[in-house]
């Protein structure tokens, strides 16, 4: 089993024992016509493996022969007088089902189980399911699972909608009323499985019970109170027990209440089928058992037909018919039909009834006759299952089954193909008729073949085996045939009696017939258009000297103004008004191949050819379906929908074309997905019934096929309406508003038919401004409609859909106003501060530049007085440069100079001199200039360090450290180390000026350690970063130093030091330990 979709974005139905393996959906179904109430439908969706499998199940247990269709047959006109096509092969004797009739709805498509019950279909096309899981719904998108409030849980027994469009639903559990998207359970019930539901009136139902009870539920409903969407049932329940005292079991074996199973309701009385009491009767609180001959104590199920007439279905074994007609309750008659075990009654949409059966399949009955059996074997698969527990029959006539293998569902009206003869060219049709006495003609390539109502075609013997290329009848009544070697015309009244027309040449290739004002034209190809005058036969056009392709003609037609057209080969189309031939402009394009066939639509005609379907209106040909090879055309029968035309097409199946007022050319087309036994088709034929249902009747290579197009009007439904939000169904029965910015809204439409897949559908939107002037529309097999950067103003937007036959929906339409921008006060008052702002800039532009000229005069300013800094930092180190120099130069030498004398005094060593009056010694004295000598030095290294001018930074750091501690009194002396990087003075590029002032930031560091920490370890080191920055980290383990509360004390040494750091452009930084002590750090 599968579902396919067509190329070209045309989906198409689903299909069994296709070639192709694609998706599946079955859908549910609409609104009818005028005279018919809503219906609903669905159709389930089944993704390509899944279809895949169940079509290897079908094949494997059913044996379902697969076709084999030949398509490289290609029509093209013909010179020879009797052209004979290549044979196709012959249907079988017993061809398989149409399994393009069926679809299935399982737990894989959403059912919570596969075990079903019953069916139904609510407002709107909802079908719902009632299952061993619950139950579920199909809402036009999909199948899922319903868990309310109000809905019992269990096993859903029972559905049944009454007349106000609400969903009566009974469980193993209660019973529960489904109204307006909201359940409501019905207390009085709760804990008793509800067996059956019927409804005899609005709001009112009754109901059966495993209880031995059957309860009338009615709606209390308030008059004066209107519905609200998502309400419910806006008043409670009466609900009464019909009889006075639960009804008891008669089975010995199953002792306990009564199991009543179903219900029904012939005139005013109430009839009840019971498990083991048979047929009973409830009146004024009593339980009468019907005593018949014969009785069946199990009755399954109860109905009645069109005649009001009661049946029943009873247990029964084996092949016995479980059936009754009760029309006499006391004499019921079995119904002659191997039913076995029946569970379900269900009446079709005429006289005829649906019986399901426990292990039999189901049964059709027409008159109490039955017409049709489906049973697992039988469909090939098709039916999933033979144990049925549920029929229904929705409004278009498409019949669901309930099985304990999920849902199936089957549409007798789909094309169903027949064979005309047992010869491969006997199924060749390329002309059909009905006669006015209503027979039915196909002419084929063996021979025509007449049908009178009887099951069989019969071969007319006067015809023989000649192709048949055209049928029609005269304004006598007359028959006339036209073949491939001869032309036949009937007696006046009669199709069974044929005689041959003598030829007026000697070609006598008969390609078309046609009636134009009273006169009878019949097309000889290779010779010309004659008149047909009771048997007499002349030629009237082309004139005996013409060009031969003239002569060449495949068909006839005529236009509004009774004008004969003449299609032909090569040459295309002329017009013949009795005297003349003349030509058409508009018909250039159709020179060059095959005109097979014109009908006229009113003003309009309709051209079949091979380059395409061509409709000329109003002067113009109009291209509606090029490329495609065009045969025959019959004007839709179906009365409700005008300017519809049926096209047949050698290799693109069948196509339906409408013209539609607003969307212009809308086009459907039908192949072996829905159910053309081949893709080449040579004639159609649309009648009406006598009801005025639209039949359609289609010839091809491989016999006949019967098609009854929907009538059921489907209803659009929106699915999604977006904005800024998601807006709600409700929302649409008033104007929308959308709010500034909003200007863009996108419908999302749902379109429901039984008989017409999700994907097959195609929908129009038109969108409507205010003065009702069409500002969009769109015409595609896409459900969404974009609407966006709309200007302010109030619009109104229309959906339809069309279903696979065309049939148009009734449109749904709303309104909604795209609001224009406010008065932008908030934009107005930005503008205000905006200017406002504008000025301040300006003002605080020019007070800008005026701060920095000021600023950069004050840079300037700083940076003179950073240069006269450094510059007065710089003399001051030149002025101790020269101090020391001359310290060392001068006073040094002339304490040298001092020693030298001193050591050249004489020793006292005279004993009478008094020790304090003795003059000093001479090595006394001396060790006194010794000592000034080395202060001297001392100084001089101070005032200008020779180790940085002679060695470099590192040394004069590392001497600098050792200094202080040599220097520094007994209680601050600490151990010291310092750490440098190898050759950092070779790497080191700063100036000298800089590194004096580095050495002195070091030197007063050093001394605020010695002076103030009482650090015993000081570590110096000096590096050089990746970034080629010198830095200078002192770090020791004193009482810890906080540059913060140093900026309170008086002292200058941290000023001292910051102000050299400033000079240099260097970063200082004393960071105090959390353990104790101080790192210092200079960073230039």
């Amino acid at each position: 089993m599968q579902f396919g979709s067509a190329a070209g974005g045309e989906a198409r139905p689903y299909r069994h024992a296709i070639l192709k393996w694609k998706s599946i959906e079955a859908e549910p179904r609409r609104k009818k016509s005028k005279t018919m109430p809503v219906s609903r439908r669905l159709t389930a969706t089944c993704c390509g493996g899944a279809a895949l499998l169940l079509s290897l199940v079908f094949s494997s247990n059913a044996g379902v022969l697969s076709r084999t269709f030949s398509q490289s047959e290609q029509p093209t006109p013909q010179a020879e007088p009797s052209p004979t096509p290549a044979p196709s092969p012959s249907p079988s004797p017993t061809p398989p089902p149409n399994l393009h009739q069926w679809g299935a709805v399982t737990s894989f498509h959403g059912l919570p189980s596969d075990r079903t019950h019953a069916i139904a279909q609510t407002e709107f096309g909802v079908t719902w399911f009632a299952t061993d899981g619950g139950l579920a719904r199909y809402d036009g998108r999909r199948t899922n699972a319903i868990n309310a409030e109000g809905l019992p849980a269990g096993r859903v027994l029972v559905l049944k909608t009454d007349n106000s469009g609400a969903l009566w639903i009974g469980t193993d559990n209660g019973a529960a009323r489904m109204a307006n998207g909201k359940f409501d359970l019905i207390k009085e019930t709760s804990g008793v499985a509800i067996n059956a539901i019927i409804s005899s009136e609005r709001d009112r139902v009754f109901m059966a019970s495993d209880s031995g009870q059957v309860f009338d539920c009615q709606v209390k409903r308030d008059a004066s109170r209107e519905m609200r969407e998502g309400e419910g049932t806006p008043g409670s329940f009466n609900v009464r027990t019909l009889l006075n005292q639960p009804l008891q079991s008669s089975d010995k074996d199953h002792p306990g209440p009564l199991k009543i199973t179903s219900l029904a309701m012939v005139g005013a009385k109430l009839y009840a089928g019971t498990q083991s009491r048979g047929l009973i009767t409830i009146e004024n609180g009593e339980a009468k058992e019907v005593v018949s001959k014969p009785r069946s104590y199990f009755i399954n199920a109860l109905a009645t037909d069109g005649e009001g007439h009661l049946w029943a279905g009873a247990q029964a074994r084996g092949e016995e018919s479980g059936l009754f007609d009760s029309s006499d309750l006391l004499k019921p008659n079995k119904a002659n039909v191997p039913t076995g075990a029946v569970t379900a009654i269900v009446r079709g949409r005429g006289d005829d009834l649906w019986i399901a059966t426990d292990g039999r399949g189901a049964f059709h009955l027409e008159n109490g006759k039955l017409i049709e059996k489906f049973t697992f074997e039988g469909t090939g698969g098709a039916l999933r299952s033979d144990h049925i527990s549920g029929i229904f029959v929705d409004l278009e006539e498409v019949v669901w089954f309930a099985t304990d293998k999920g849902v199936c569902r089957y549409d007798p009206n789909a094309m169903r193909a027949e064979a005309v003869s047992e010869e491969a060219n006997g199924n060749y049709v390329r002309a059909l008729l009905r006669t006015s006495r209503g027979h039915l003609l196909a002419g084929t390539n063996a021979g025509l073949y007449v049908k009178d109502g009887s099951k069989k075609w019969a071969m007319i013997p006067e015809i023989g085996r000649r192709i048949v290329y055209a049928l029609a009848e005269d304004n006598n009544g007359r028959t006339l045939i036209a073949t491939a070697s001869g032309f036949f015309a009937s007696s006046s009244g009669l199709d069974s009696t044929f005689t041959r027309l003598p030829a007026s040449s000697d070609q006598d290739n008969i390609r078309a017939i046609a009636t134009v004002a009273g006169a009878t034209y019949i097309a000889t190809y290779g010779y010309g258009v004659e008149r047909l005058q009771g048997s007499q036969r002349t030629l009237v056009w082309p004139e005996a000297s013409a060009d031969n392709h003239l002569r060449e003609i495949t068909s006839l037609g005529k236009d509004a103004n009774d004008r004969l057209l003449i299609g032909t080969a090569t040459a295309g189309v002329f017009f013949f008004d009795g005297n003349q031939t003349t030509i058409d402009n508009a018909f250039e394009k159709l020179k060059g191949d095959a005109v097979w066939s014109m009908l006229a639509d009113g003003s309009e005609v309709w051209i079949a050819s091979a380059k395409g379907l061509f409709l000329f209106r109003a002067g113009e040909l109009k291209d509606i379906a090029p490329g495609v090879n065009a045969r025959s055309l019959s004007i839709g029968a179906d009365n409700a929908h005008a300017k519809q035309v049926w096209c047949a097409t050698v290799g693109n199946g069948l196509m339906k074309v409408a013209l539609d007022d607003q969307f212009g050319v809308v086009v459907s087309r039908f192949d072996i997905e829905q159910g053309l036994p081949s893709q080449r088709v040579f004639a159609v034929l649309s009648e009406s019934s006598k009801e005025g249902i639209e039949n359609v009747i289609v010839g091809t290579n491989r016999g006949v096929v019967r098609y009854e197009p929907g009538h059921v009007t489907p209803t659009v439904l929106p699915a999604r309406v977006i904005g800024q939000r998601i807006h709600q169904q409700s929302e649409l029965q008033q104007r929308l508003q959308l709010d500034y910015p909003q200007n863009s809204l996108l419908l999302d439409v749902t379109a429901i038919s039984s008989r017409t897949f999700p994907e097959q559908f195609q929908y129009a939107f038109a969108l409507y401004d205010s003065s009702g002037k069409i500002i969009r529309e769109k015409l595609a097999h896409d459900s969404q409609f974009t609407m966006e950067k709309l200007s302010p103003g109030t619009y109104k937007v229309v959906a339809r859909a069309f279903t696979k036959d065309l049939t148009p929906a009734t449109p749904l339409s709303f309104e909604f106003s795209v609001a224009r921008a406010p008065f932008p006060w908030t934009s107005t008052a930005l503008g205000v501060l905006l200017l406002l702002a504008l000025i301040a800039l300006g003002w605080g532009y020019f007070q800008n530049r005026r701060i920095h000229r000021t600023s950069a005069e004050l840079a300037a300013a700083n940076r003179e007085l950073a240069n006269a800094r450094l510059q007065l930092a710089n003399e001051t180190e030149t002025e101790r440069r020269r101090i020391a120099r001359d310290l060392h130069d001068q006073t040094l030498a002339d304490l040298r100079n001092l020693a030298l004398l001193v050591d050249q005094l004489p020793i006292n060593r005279d004993p009478n001199v008094r020790p304090n009056r003795a003059p000093s010694a001479p090595s006394t004295l001396r060790h006194e200039i010794e000592s000034i000598s080395q202060e001297v030095r001392r100084i001089c290294e101070d005032l200008s360090p020779s180790a940085l001018e002679n060695v470099g930074l590192s040394a004069a750091l590392q001497f600098a450290l050792s200094h202080a501690v040599e220097h520094a009194s007994l209680d601050c002396k600490f151990d010291y180390e310092f750490t440098c990087d190898d050759a950092l003075d070779e790497k080191l590029n700063l100036p000298s000026s800089t590194q004096i002032q580095i050495y002195r930031i070091a030197q007063e560091a050093l001394s605020n350690v010695c002076r103030h920490s009482g650090a015993k370890h000081v570590k110096m080191s000096a590096i050089l970063s990746d970034a080629h920055q010198f830095e200078l980290q002192i770090e020791d383990d004193g009482r810890g130093f906080d540059e913060g509360e140093a900026k309170k004390r008086s002292g200058r040494g941290v000023a001292n030091i910051r102000a050299r750091a400033s000079m240099i452009d260097a970063d200082t930084q004393w960071i105090k330990r959390s353990r104790g002590g101080t790192l210092f750090r200079l960073v230039k």
